[in-house]
């Protein structure tokens, strides 16, 4: 039975138009207007070396020539990270906030570094990341050298190693073209989207909103089953659909989303997830008409996704400068961020917190889903 209604549902939805032209056709035809418009910028855009300057609190002249040799030596495709700027102390802080400098590292009397930013961007990510490594190192060494002095050389060449990686690959990326975010939002939207397909699963569960609802309720066949039938065939013909259009992007368009294609299309996978479980949920909330919550549905994802910086670039970083949580919650920018951490930083820390956000906001709207599609009965059908 569950076979038989998952290829039903399956059919319904490659027969749906409107859905497959709003998840396929707009993100390629908006993609390509994209392209043209920054073609030419992703051709020419070269990043600059950063500009930071260093304050140093420690006397000790082996460190100070140790770091400064150390952040000189910093390069991505043999062009250097960061440009170390002198200046006298007093007057860095005013630097900083005039923007000539994107931030100050401080060295400690115990060799560790610190970092004073006025903004967050992808600039100071990468000034942060240089840091963090730096003072891992550090105490790693400093441990090693303490309780097992005879691998103190093995571990020194590791981090030389480690460091080589981290310049090359973790901390510089494979695209830093400023502009790839809108595409990293167009793809967010259009997972998103999906929720306009899974909509109609719970609205056909409901008696008293549809023929179909009537005859569903009548039938001796569960509800969940109907509806978990739904909600997977609904996920695979969306999958497919996102796929074709993220596939005509990367290897159409040639625009270098700067991660890994296979993960890039698995988190694609899930973000998908995320939108059919969003409308899913909402489908089987109240018993509205089906327009009245396709237009809250389109409320929700645009203003999500202009709050991600789809229709401003700048939006996202006023965002997280201002009000913060704002972006940790939001659905269409954690999926941007997911792309954006693949292309800086790979498969870290910060790359997971997405994934766990967005697979646990699934699990979460679809378990509410299925609550409030059992909760309904009626008196007569």
């Amino acid at each position: 039975m569950f076979s038989n209604v998952f290829s039903k549902q399956l059919k319904i939805g490659l027969r749906n138009r409107p859905n497959i032209f709003w998840t396929l056709m707009f993100p390629v035809l908006l993609g390509t207007l994209f392209y043209v418009a920054f073609g030419s910028i992703f051709e020419t855009y070269h990043s600059e070396p950063i500009k930071t300057s260093v304050i140093y609190e420690t006397e000790d002249a082996g460190v100070k020539e140790y770091i400064n040799e150390f952040l000189t030596s910093l390069t991505m495709n043999d062009n250097k990270l960061l440009d170390i700027v002198e200046a006298p102390v007093d007057e860095m802080d005013k630097m900083l906030e005039d923007e000539k400098i994107n931030g100050i590292i401080t060295v400690g009397k115990d060799g560790r570094l610190k970092l004073k930013i006025a903004s967050n961007g992808n600039k100071s990510t990468i000034q942060e990341n240089i840091v963090t490594a730096y003072n891992q190192s550090a105490d790693l060494v400093e441990k090693v050298a303490a309780e097992h002095p005879e691998k103190l050389e093995e571990v020194l060449a590791k981090i030389s190693d480690r460091v080589s990686f981290v310049n090359a690959k973790d901390m510089a990326g494979d695209n830093k073209d400023p502009y790839v975010q809108y595409f990293y939002n167009l793809i967010a939207m259009t997972t998103l989207f999906a929720a306009l397909n899974s909509l109609r699963i719970g609205n056909n569960c409901q008696a008293n909103m549809s023929a179909i609802g009537a005859r569903t309720n009548a039938s001796p066949l569960k509800r969940t089953v109907f509806q978990l039938g739904g909600f997977l065939a609904s996920y695979l013909v969306q999958t497919i659909i996102v796929f074709i259009g993220l596939a005509y992007m990367i290897f159409g368009l040639k625009v270098k989303f700067g991660g890994e294609v296979p993960l890039i299309f698995a988190t694609t996978a899930l973000a998908s997830l995320l939108g059919i479980a969003l409308g899913f949920m909402v489908g089987n909330f109240g018993s509205m008409a089906v327009e009245k919550k396709e237009s809250i549905l389109v409320a929700i994802i645009l203003g999500s996704c202009a709050l991600s910086g789809l229709m401003m670039g700048d939006m996202k970083p006023m965002i997280a400068e201002k009000a913060p949580i704002v972006n940790k919650i939001n659905p269409a920018a954690v999926i941007s961020d997911s792309y954006y951490c693949l292309n800086m930083f790979g498969t870290g820390s910060r790359f997971f917190t997405c994934i766990i956000y967005m697979a646990g906001l699934s699990v979460i709207f679809t378990v509410v889903g299925i609550m409030l599609g059992r909760r309904q009965s009626y008196d007569s059908i």
